[in-house]
């Protein structure tokens, strides 16, 4: 008796282990760069945006798949005639990670909290919360937003993660931040440099959630990234280059796919600084650079070529700008205009282990030295990149954006003077800023078309920046990981994720 009670015991012992083991579907996401803050209202880049997205949820959201706007904490919304007050309509039964209820005061205090945020400290968005005149409770589910002129992008804009919903008891009185929000996962924990770890949300309003967690992974190296991914070390990563790319082809035990591109790479100018301050010098610099060779050296299918700021697809696209072409000659004649045919030495700053991007810097400063420009080049780990590029340090500088899909998300942040911007060209330009302002109160959309068309060859003009190429996401995961997609914010989202055996 007593043996064949040990032996139902140990059989048990066995299955449940072998169930606990399989059950836990955990999803290992390897990335070259870690993120820099899990506080959606300071962050500034993809690689902190993207673990927010997985965590906190706003009051609207992208359908999936598309460029659609539908509901997601709030269920319906109304907008006055005169398109300054937008009511809407909270979801019932929502609860924050710490089992707290969402409702409409949970709206006020996340919105009021970045609107009185002082303006030097505020990253991503605000130039769009300046717009917002007051965020008011009408009921417990009822939350009224009074703007101070219209705008159209409000619906998209609530979709980045500046307008993300925030549990009030994240704000702790040590004045450090603890993620809480509503959304398919929560903080786990965070080994800065190595792992951030989210897990899988038992109670989310918004259906099962299979993965049980993510494990942001960092690896520096872009070949031991493709490596881990490859043997089954880590289940999913972004391509960033052709090489990255090519390594996955043919190979039945890892799987791709590919979205159109929704951001911009581009060369920025200091337009603070001389020479560069000097539009020939910048043409000059556009002459200098052959963007569809860049692109199939170094990305071949993975990107194309930039010809304005924002992708091809976008709402507002001026396709009849003609591209400056790779030209040694024009670029030594605009140089002998400025009396800078001796040449003269500037900085470029660029993100350190980053292969792309280290050719890039390659190729731009061998074909500089073709009309006697000295580039030095300068790779930097990424928050000395921003610190040192918001202090206007460079002379030239690699940089990259994406944000949702909406033209106004591209031009008012990278090409104005205002508060919390990303204009690391320091550029500004009176008629550009009119434009800008009056398609951001435009409704009609081929009006506000027509204004976009314009701002877009004022820029290929002046030249702040050259854009260089326009990155598609291309996902690569193990087989065996199903039901992964992005969002148009460019966000890898893993709550319809699945991994079996």
């Amino acid at each position: 008796m007593k043996r064949i009670t040990g032996c139902i015991l140990f059989t048990l012992s066995i299955f449940l282990s072998f169930f606990l083991s399989s059950s836990d579907q955990s999803i290992i996401y390897i990335r070259g760069v870690d993120s820099s803050t899990l506080e959606p209202g300071r962050s500034e880049d993809l690689y902190s945006s993207e673990v927010i997205a997985n965590m906190f949820e706003g009051l609207v959201r992208f359908k999936k798949g598309t460029y659609d706007i539908e509901p997601c904490l709030a269920l319906k919304w109304e907008m006055s005639k005169d398109h300054r007050e937008w009511v809407f309509y909270l979801r019932r039964g929502v609860r924050f990670h710490n089992q707290k209820t969402f409702d409409s005061s949970s709206v006020v205090a996340t919105f009021k909290r970045r609107l009185e945020t002082d303006k030097a400290q505020l990253k991503r968005q605000w130039f769009f919360f300046p717009n917002i005149e007051s965020v008011e409770a009408l009921d417990q589910v009822t939350v009224k937003i009074i703007l101070k002129k219209p705008y159209a992008p409000l619906l998209p804009a609530l979709t980045d993660p500046a307008a993300l919903i925030v549990a009030p008891e994240s704000y702790l009185q040590s004045g450090t931040f603890k993620p809480i929000g509503t959304g398919p996962f929560s903080f786990e924990s965070w080994e800065k440099g190595k792992t951030l770890i989210l897990k899988r949300n038992p109670d989310y309003w918004n259906g099962k959630i299979s993965i049980s967690r993510i494990i942001f992974k960092i690896i520096t190296s872009p070949a031991s990234r493709t490596l881990q991914l490859r043997n089954g070390n880590a289940d999913v990563l972004k391509v960033q280059t052709a090489v990255e790319f090519e390594e996955f082809l043919g190979r039945m035990e890892v799987k791709t796919f590919t979205v159109p591109s929704r951001d911009v790479h581009y060369l920025v100018f200091n337009t603070k600084k001389h020479p560069i301050n000097r539009v020939n010098i910048r043409q000059a610099f556009a002459h200098l650079i052959n963007k569809d060779g860049l692109v199939k050296h170094i990305y071949q299918k993975v990107a194309i070529p930039a010809v304005t700021p924002i992708p091809p697809n976008f709402f507002g696209f001026n396709s009849e700008i003609m591209d400056y072409q790779y030209n040694i000659a024009n670029a030594r004649d605009l140089l002998k205009k400025e009396g800078l045919e001796a040449g003269f030495t500037v900085t470029l700053f660029f993100l350190q282990r980053n292969l792309g991007l280290h050719k890039i810097a390659n190729i731009i400063a061998a074909n500089a030295r073709k009309v006697k420009i000295r580039v030095n080049k300068i790779p930097l780990p990424f928050m000395e990149l921003v610190k040192r590029c918001d202090r206007g340090n460079h002379d030239l500088a690699l940089w990259g954006w994406s944000a949702p899909p909406d033209p106004d998300f591209f031009f008012y942040p990278l090409f104005t003077m205002t508060p919390g911007n990303k204009n690391r060209a320091f550029y500004e330009n009176p008629a550009l800023l009119s434009l800008l302002n009056k398609a951001r109160e435009t409704f009609d959309p081929v009006q506000r078309a027509g204004y976009y068309r314009k701002v877009q060859e004022i820029i290929h003009k002046d030249l702040p920046w050259i854009p260089l190429f326009h990155q598609l996401t291309v996902v690569a995961h193990r087989e065996n990981v199903e039901n992964l997609y992005t969002t148009p914010n460019d966000y890898l989202i893993f709550k319809h994720a699945s991994k079996h055996e």
